[in-house]
């Protein structure tokens, strides 16, 4: 049984589970819910509420549950799971490392601070991308922690460049402290990233005020082939002037 949560924030989708979940359960309640959010473009913040009786999903809600979760992961900007069984809330953590979202698990006591956790998560892109055609610099404003979905943002803008032109003049990294990423996925997706395109980069800017930016730039430049160099965040002009070469 599945059913409909109300009193939560705006923009936060409550959905309690208990007992055990049939594909009927997905078609009447789940799917409508999560279909009608990507048709009309709109992130999911969801809440899910488990019942101390929940006895896990039919078969072929395993299968529905699959097939829709593949479909549908990069809409999501959160999931708090609520609930207080131990079967539950350790591979919902361990899950947590591996999603392309943040996801955290709230006893049940505390739905009230899931759902605010969830309505204050930050709304959009963590990263905007801009080309500069003339110059061939791309400049990454990054403003939270990466999701495997800044990265795809990132290559659609960097890789049809690179296949009309070849190696990329620079790139520019804005960002003012250290963002770190959402999940495991993510963090392998930026390593898939770097790797996929090293060598293929002429110069790499570092704008920011992290206190050990140009350390780092220093050591990086030993091993990766990019000339990479520190810059303040306010200096994002000289950063993309620098990035363009000489």
């Amino acid at each position: 049984m599945i059913e409909k949560l109300t009193g939560l924030p705006d923009g936060v989708l409550g959905l309690r589970a208990g007992g055990r979940l049939t594909q009927q359960d997905y078609e009447d309640v789940i799917r409508p819910l999560v279909e009608e959010a990507v048709r009309e473009g709109r992130r999911l913040r969801c809440l899910i509420e488990i019942d101390d009786d929940f006895g896990g999903l039919t078969p072929p809600a395993v299968v529905d549950d699959m097939t829709l979760g593949l479909r549908t992961v990069g809409a999501f900007d959160g999931v708090a799971v609520v609930t207080d069984l131990a079967w539950i809330r350790t591979p919902t953590q361990w899950a947590a490392f591996v999603v392309p979202f943040p996801m955290r698990v709230f006893p049940r006591t505390d739905r009230g601070p899931a759902a605010e956790w969830l309505a204050a998560l930050p709304a959009g892109a963590r990263i905007e991308v801009t080309l500069d055609e003339t110059t061939g610099v791309v400049t990454a404003e990054v403003s939270e922690a990466l999701r495997i979905e800044d990265f795809e943002r990132l290559a659609a803008t960097v890789d049809p460049w690179m296949h009309a032109h070849g190696e990329l003049p620079g790139v520019v990294l804005h960002v003012r402290r250290v963002p770190g990423w959402t999940s495991l996925g993510s963090l392998l997706r930026h390593v898939r990233f770097v790797v996929g395109h090293q060598g293929k980069v002429g110069r790499l800017a570092l704008a920011t005020d992290v206190p050990a930016a140009e350390v780092v730039a220093s050591v990086a430049g030993q091993v990766m082939h990019p000339q990479i160099r520190a810059f303040g965040y306010e200096d994002l002009r000289a950063a993309q002037v620098w990035a363009a070469g000489p």
